[in-house]
């Protein structure tokens, strides 16, 4: 059964929850150092990229999020938006990506804890399967 299960698994891995966790607290970190003044917004934003790429496995969809600051970037210097328009989007797609990637770690996680209940449960079956019942052997009348 273990080898069906995990050789289901076709598509990039998701995120640890502990991964995702150390993220979100460094993300916090840059907030409060943006909110303080020590950092620019765009230089969080570059520390943040920076530690979205040496996450391993790598992030599904990274590339994604990567692209679409390089379009907010292009339509700020085209002037069809402002910089805060483009911060705003920027930050909302940041947002959301970043809970995906929350949802698709708990999710992940709730799975492999699931998995593995299954796999003691049948474990213990197989175990109890294998020991001899506590009979008396049968008598035979000859």
């Amino acid at each position: 059964m273990a080898g069906g299960l995990i050789g289901c698994v076709t598509g990039a891995l998701p995120p640890s929850e502990a991964a995702m966790s150390i993220l979100r607290s460094y993300q916090n970190q840059l907030d409060s150092r943006v909110a303080s003044g020590h950092l620019t917004r765009a230089q969080a934003r570059e520390l943040l990229h920076t530690k979205l790429g040496e996450i391993q496995p790598p992030l599904p969809d990274l590339n994604e999020l990567l692209d679409f600051r390089t379009q907010m970037a292009a339509q700020v210097e085209a002037k069809t938006l402002t910089p805060e328009q483009a911060e705003a989007r920027l930050a909302a797609h940041e947002s959301e990506m970043l809970a995906r990637w929350e949802e698709m770690a708990a999710k992940y996680a709730r799975d492999q804890r699931s998995f593995e209940q299954l796999k003691k449960e049948q474990e213990r079956g197989f175990q109890q399967e294998q020991q001899p019942m506590n009979r008396p052997p049968p008598r035979f009348p000859f």
